[in-house]
């Protein structure tokens, strides 16, 4: 009996043990299937609440950017509604400006917002009632506007008090109000259920954890791929903050360093061209020839660096104008012809017999492209020619694509170099002596600008045997032949600055030798010039010599030019008068708040023509000009006097009369009025006629000072003008 019990309690640990293990083995696919379960349970969970999270962040942007553009389309209607308050108050067009704008941008506007509206019904019709509401709104502001040209104030208040405006605008306001209400935001309407989902969600994956480690290592791993990816797009955020730094600061280096360069140009440049008049001696002649190309070069240079960095920046503007493709011919002849002649080189240029006499392209810039071109190659070619051909034809999206090939025969470029050479400062083999001449530059410019005209730009060469490349320029539009077409580039007259009636003119910069340069460039004419050497004495001069202009230099010690042109302003008696702002500047938008501050604008270095421009738009014209050490002008006299005017000029005025008056004298806009203005003055002088030259004088001023009375009454005197000078109307072809 012992025994039989000893027996037993030995084998009870084995026993124990197998039934542990059965135990073990029996829970172990249902704990590993337990586990499985939990941890996808978990991640699916929780994948399931972030998707509908990020879903409800993605539909809280969307209505955030919903409401952004409904506050954008109701401030439209608002500024039209004020716009046409103030017009019927004032009945001055250019309170406008602002009901024009909204006409013109609000389809645009709307379209967007029912874009954004588009899945959900409520939405969407209450985007079509907010559409019915504006149209409404805006066509009681335009019969508001229409009452007021038509029956004046007294109309317009009539129509006002009927309130259909206000009963309209206050319909929009409820309607703009429903459509922002907090029902349409995901995020408050989901914020409960989103945050019990997540809480859920946390809950699951931490039994999967506390089960199985496996996804608690997993988990970190997730965290840890998140933290590297915050640090890589910190990383590149950071490197590229850096990087918009370090543009913004290249960029306001390089116009502060051209500004610096500039000045001193300004004055080498300057007397170089006084001393080219007065000097006669071949040998000094040649002297004064090597500084104004010395000088030309890094003028040439520094506007390439200031190029690159507009185009890179998106800052380059074409400013298209009809002109004659031939006259690029003509003008790249001019340049190159006499230097290739001595080195033996054949330059000709050949433009294709049905190449349109007038097309519309920014000639400043294609003429820029070509010089860089022809450029390059007479600087690679010893011997033989340069040919350049130019022809248009048809293209296939309408208008003219232009055609230019320019090919010479010099060294050639090596096949691994052809796209290279378009690089930024490269060249297309530094062994070659040509190249230490140039700063890897031109060619660059060239593809860049052609690519902004919308073109395309290639080359091939065949080494010493030539280099040719071919530029195209599509969809240029052609222009009227009668537009006033000018050919591209063909050399200015010398000026005469006694065209102009004599006038005091006061000159303040603080450089000496730009005021030396200045007084040479008036030197035995019939102005009376001052000087002063900061903004201070700028602002004493003016109020004691009561000048009849001003040359003000912007960058000077003490006082600015902006700060002498306030306190000029703000003198009784000089709130008129016309101050032309002197500058260096390179900096974007430099030039468009000076020209909006200042009557004028000449940026450094500037030319006797360049100065002589802008004067010629203050200062009236002055019969039988003629002044020693100058070349005469075109002849002027009194209108009584002068020689009876050419067909061609009337049938041009006449032009004018029927084709750009009528919009000029509807629109008032300023810009259209000043271009108007300048053909005119161009025309006068061309033509001897001073009182074409007065009246484009006295039309310049009025927009310089936005006097709208004075302008809309001088713009109205155009045909009486027309009679005056004798125009009758040319007999019809």
């Amino acid at each position: 009996m012992v025994r039989s019990v000893e027996r037993r309690l030995k084998t009870l640990p084995r026993v124990l043990t197998k039934e542990v293990t059965r135990v073990q083995a029996r829970l172990h696919a249902p704990l590993v299937v337990l586990w499985l379960t939990l941890s996808i349970a978990g991640v699916v969970m929780a994948w399931l609440t972030w998707k509908e999270l990020s879903d409800h962040v993605d539909r809280g942007v969307q209505m955030t950017a919903f409401h952004e553009a409904l506050d954008q389309v109701f401030s439209s209607l608002q500024d039209a509604e004020t716009a046409g308050r103030g017009f019927a108050l004032t009945g001055a067009e250019v309170f406008l400006e602002p009901q024009r704008a909204t006409e013109r941008e609000f389809p645009k506007h709307l379209a967007r917002l029912a874009e954004m509206a588009a899945m959900d019904p409520e939405l969407r019709q209450q985007v079509l009632d907010l559409q019915a509401l504006a149209v409404l709104k805006l066509s009681i502001t335009r019969k508001t506007v229409e009452e007021r040209r038509r029956g004046g104030l007294a109309a317009a208040a009539t129509l006002v008090e009927t309130q259909e405006g206000k009963q309209a605008m206050d319909r929009i306001r409820v309607l703009v109000q429903q459509m922002r209400s907090p029902r349409q935001n995901p995020l408050t309407a989901a914020g409960d259920t989103t945050r019990m989902r997540l809480r859920r969600a946390n809950l699951t994956s931490l039994a999967a954890g506390i089960l199985g480690v496996g996804l608690g290592f997993f988990a970190f791993y997730l965290a840890r791929l998140g933290l590297q990816h915050e640090r890589r797009e910190r990383t590149l955020a950071e490197a590229k903050l850096h990087a918009e730094r370090s543009n913004d600061q290249k960029s306001t280096f390089l116009a502060h360093m051209s500004h610096e360069i500039r000045t001193p140009m300004n004055a080498i440049i300057g007397f170089a061209e006084l001393l080219e008049r007065e000097l006669k001696e071949p040998r000094q002649q040649r002297y004064i020839h090597s500084i104004r190309t010395a000088s030309d070069s890094l003028l040439q240079l520094i506007n390439d660096v200031l190029d690159l960095s507009k185009i890179e920046s998106g800052m380059l503007e074409l400013r298209p104008e009809p002109a004659d493709p031939r006259g690029l011919c003509a003008f790249i002849h001019t340049l190159f012809g006499e230097p290739a002649a001595r080195r033996g080189i054949q330059l000709t240029c050949d433009t294709d017999e049905h190449l349109p006499r007038a097309l519309l392209f920014d000639q400043t810039r294609l003429r820029q492209v070509l010089v860089n071109l022809v450029g390059n190659a007479a600087k690679f070619t010893e011997r033989g020619f340069i040919r350049m051909r130019m022809k248009g034809e048809p293209d296939v999206v309408g208008g003219i694509a232009l055609h230019v090939e320019i090919q010479d025969s010099g060294i050639g470029i090596p096949p691994d170099r052809l796209n290279a050479i378009f690089e930024p400062f490269t060249q297309a083999d530094g062994r070659h002596p040509q190249e230490q001449g140039g700063a890897g530059l031109g060619l660059t410019i060239v593809r860049r600008l052609v690519e902004v005209m919308g073109g395309t730009v290639a080359v091939s060469s065949v080494v010493g045997r030539g280099t040719t490349f071919r530029v195209r320029i599509p969809r240029l539009a052609i222009a009227d032949t009668n537009t006033g077409a000018t050919p591209g580039g063909s050399p200015e007259p010398a000026v005469n600055f006694d065209s102009l009636r004599a006038a005091t003119l006061l000159v303040v910069d603080d450089h000496p030798l730009n005021r030396d340069f200045i007084a040479g460039l008036f030197a035995d004419s019939h102005h009376r010039l001052h000087f002063g050497t900061d903004g201070v004495e700028a602002v004493a001069l003016a109020r004691s010599l009561r000048p009849d202009a001003v040359l003000l230099d912007i960058r000077m010690p003490g006082l600015d030019g902006r700060g002498a042109l306030e306190q000029i302003r703000a003198t009784p008696g000089l709130e008129s008068l016309p101050v032309i702002a002197v500058t260096a500047s390179s900096l974007s938008g430099d030039e468009q708040n000076l020209r909006r501050l200042f009557s004028g604008y000449v940026r450094k270095p500037f030319t006797a023509r360049d100065l002589y421009a802008v004067l010629a738009r203050i200062l009236p014209s002055e019969a039988g000009a003629g002044s020693p050490g100058t070349a005469s002008a075109p002849a002027t006299a009194h209108p009584g006097t002068v020689e009876p005017p050419s067909p061609e000029f009337l049938k041009t005025l006449h032009d004018l009369e029927t084709g750009v008056w009528p919009s000029v004298r509807d629109g008032m806009g300023m810009t259209a009025v000043r271009d108007f203005a300048a053909r005119l003055g161009s025309l006068g002088q061309a033509s001897g006629q001073a009182l074409l030259m007065d009246y484009a004088a006295g039309l310049q001023r009025h927009a310089e000072a936005y006097d709208g009375a004075a302008l809309e009454s001088e713009l109205a005197r155009f045909p009486q003008i027309l009679r005056q000078i004798g125009a009758v109307r040319p007999d019809p072809q």
